[in-house]
């Protein structure tokens, strides 16, 4: 914690008033520039899924149940990713479970876990006395604080997820279509949907570790909104979706060290441009 401190007055300091070479001089800086490229480019390809199979809900308890996890990691002292990413997979195995046997349907059981999860991450919080600029790091995220081990964990996600896309697309594509057609096709929906999920609520543990809960849809939802008033196939939304994703982080950083405002801020801001732009051309373009 105390290293994560130090790397946030560093970047102050330096990132007040210099270039974005200066600034990548810092070896924090330019890890969390180069973990924010790659995710930028990958991680919206889980957003795509979010998007095509109507998990705005469920995204919304993974957030939730990430921060639950972040906050156990804090109290024990840990790294919160890890129980981040376990409190989501957790989550995911009750609401596939639960939404299959209980009348309450998987809206009301993620409506349930979201509040549940919100609720006990702050009594965590406030129970253990984790100082307010560690809780501030979950909501908000911190890049400047990723150890070298964090970034190369983050990069091989990554790249595990576009390996998925790239070898299950088939599948994937008939899933994303119709799910009748996909089980007329051979396709195991039920496995397939399950695994995404798993896929889905990793992703979001990982984002919000480089930028928040608050911010999460900056990487994970925008790039994919961009890319579905763009692309004409579903193979090009999932690279649309990347492109613009890695468009946003890389011009967002420099944008952050110049004006001296949070990482999440700049490629938030990036992902609204690129998406009020993607909606005038599609306007332009319908009539």
């Amino acid at each position: 914690m105390e290293n994560s401190r130090t790397f946030r007055r560093q970047v102050c300091a330096r990132s007040n008033g210099v270039g974005i070479i200066e600034a990548l001089s810092l070896p924090p800086i330019l890890r969390g520039f180069l973990v924010l490229l790659a995710a930028g480019a990958l991680f919206p390809l889980a957003g795509v899924f979010v998007l095509r199979l109507n998990l705005i809900t469920l995204r919304f308890a993974l957030m939730h149940g990430a921060l639950l996890g972040g906050a156990v990691g804090l109290a024990a002292g840990m790294n919160p990713l890890w129980p981040g990413i376990a409190a989501n997979m957790l989550l995911v195995l009750i609401v596939s479970r639960g939404s299959r046997s209980n009348r309450l349907g998987a809206g009301m059981i993620t409506t349930v876990a979201m509040v549940v999860s919100a609720g006990a991450a702050f009594a965590l919080l406030y129970r253990y006395n984790v100082p307010a600029k560690d809780a501030l790091d979950v909501l908000w995220g911190n890049i400047y604080a990723l150890t070298t081990t964090d970034a190369f964990i983050t990069l091989a996600f990554g790249l595990l997820l576009a390996f998925f896309v790239a070898l299950q697309f088939r599948p994937l594509l008939a899933l994303l279509f119709d799910r009748d057609v996909a089980r007329a096709s051979g396709v195991n929906i039920e496995l397939q949907h399950t695994v995404v999920l798993f896929v889905v609520a990793a992703t979001v543990a990982f984002t919000m570790r480089l930028i928040g809960a608050l911010l999460l849809d900056a990487l994970l939802i925008l790039p994919g909104l961009v890319a579905t008033l763009v692309a004409r196939s579903t193979r090009a939304l999932f690279v649309l979706s990347g492109v613009f994703g890695l468009i946003s982080a890389g011009v967002g950083f420099p944008l952050s060290v110049w004006l001296n405002i949070p990482a999440s801020s700049a490629v938030t801001l990036c992902g609204a441009v690129l998406l009020g732009l993607a909606y005038v051309r599609s306007r332009i373009i319908r009539h």
